[in-house]
């Protein structure tokens, strides 16, 4: 197709839009609503699977020290833990740390317990394991705790239960929401085109005349699949911006709510990929759509 003819069903297509003012914007608000809906499901459920992903990388592996290791020794091991494959961080929580944690519990719980503890601090020094893969949680565990490799260490534990959980929680959510988007993909497509086949419908007689002067069907349907295009982006760009717009109000609401989850997270994906993945799904809708419609149509005519 030369360059003069893709201007002149360009030029055609925007005509046709113009020509049929009621008719497109009822296509552009059906597209709006629609991809409004498919782009808000889907972000919704993209931002659960995003929090229940990230909570298996807040469990720790809690290392305890025997109480006759020396600091010295303690700062090695955890050197040693470090170099371990798989280790993003290790910190050490000093038996001093731990007493003081203790006596502040004591104040806000009104027990007594640091107090009760005479003599020496009785308390391990604790080295706190963070992985790369919470996966992985159960392999690292176990070689920590071989006494013939790690003697300094008197007690491991770990969280791989809830980990294990958390895993089948999250499995199951981007399962759900493999199947709802799906369905809404479809769904969403179905009301496009639909909408699409309306204002083919509408200018059945236009058609009609295209065809009887002679008109090829590709020359017939190529400005109405721009027009589908049209749609298609222009709807989904404003649906992206509605999206957008909830979202943002929504994490505004929930910065101002003091809660454990608001700071765990993560960072949503940037309005360009947003916006760029929706008029993207919109643009192959509404060529498709309108492929799909013509065709169907031209072949009744």
């Amino acid at each position: 197709m030369s360059l003069s003819s893709l201007s002149f069903h360009i030029e055609e297509a925007g005509k046709n839009i113009r020509r049929n003012g009621l008719m497109s914007l009822a296509a552009l608000t059906t597209v709006a609503v629609s991809m409004a809906v498919l782009g808000g499901a889907l972000f919704a459920l993209y931002r659960l699977h995003q929090l229940v992903e990230a909570q298996p990388r807040q469990f720790e592996i809690a290392v305890y020290v025997h109480s006759s290791t020396s600091r010295d020794d303690a700062q090695e091991l955890r050197s040693k833990i470090a170099r371990l494959p798989g280790v993003a961080h290790i910190a050490l929580f000093t038996k001093e740390e731990a007493m003081r944690d203790l006596e502040d519990k004591d104040r806000q719980g009104g027990t007594s317990i640091a107090a009760e503890i005479e003599g020496a601090n009785p308390l391990p020094d604790r080295l706190d394991v963070r992985l790369e893969d919470p996966h992985q949680t159960a392999v690292i565990s176990a070689a920590l705790s071989d006494p013939a490799r790690y003697p300094e260490i008197e007690k491991v534990r770990d969280a791989r239960q809830e980990i294990e959980i958390l895993f089948s929680v999250q499995r199951m959510i981007r399962n759900i929401g493999l199947a709802a988007g799906g369905l809404l993909f479809l769904g969403t497509a179905f009301v496009i085109q639909n909408a699409l086949r309306l204002t083919i419908i509408a200018r059945r007689r236009e058609i009609r005349v295209m065809q009887l002067v002679g008109a090829t069907p590709g020359f017939i349907r190529f400005p109405m699949m721009l027009e589908g295009v049209f749609y298609g982006a222009v709807g989904s760009l404003i649906a992206a911006g509605l999206v957008l717009f909830v979202a943002n109000q929504l994490s505004t609401y929930a910065e101002r709510i003091v809660s454990p989850l608001a700071s765990m997270m993560p960072k949503a994906a940037g309005p360009s990929i947003v916006i760029g993945l929706m008029v993207g799904v919109g643009v192959l809708i509404g060529w498709s759509g309108s492929l799909l419609s013509i065709r169907r149509f031209l072949k009744r005519i």
